[in-house]
């Protein structure tokens, strides 16, 4: 079988963008809280410690996630977060191709980030 090469740029296309993106802990939750709790572990009953949000130096890459829980990396240390204690931006990039294609047949296309003016 023969792949031409516009086949595996397009391919490469699609998967590359989806390996750079980088989900990140932007700010606590609620706004006007003070403090994130740092857990060792996930599903943790206590915090290890307390870091001032003025102090801790968001955003925080997202290393790991599990149920309820992101790891980060502060200070060179791994910890863990509460998801329902933080904001999370997401990256997102929006496929404009199948996106025009699904407006012109009346379907709706739900690609998250992608508004109707993301692809002009």
């Amino acid at each position: 079988m023969k792949v031409t090469s516009p086949v595996i740029f397009a391919l490469l296309a699609a998967v590359i963008p989806a390996t750079f993106a980088q989900d990140k802990v932007v700010a606590p939750s609620p706004a006007t809280s003070a403090t994130i709790d740092l857990y060792e572990q996930p599903d943790a009953a206590h915090p290890a410690r307390q870091i001032n949000v003025g102090q801790a130096g968001l955003p925080w890459i997202i290393q790991s996630k599990q149920t309820g829980f992101y790891q980060v990396i502060i200070d060179g240390k791994d910890y863990w977060v509460r998801g329902s204690k933080v904001r999370i931006s997401r990256d997102t990039t929006a496929n404009c191709g199948a996106v025009a294609v699904a407006a012109t047949t009346g379907l709706t296309a739900a690609t998250p980030g992608a508004g109707k003016d993301a692809c002009k």
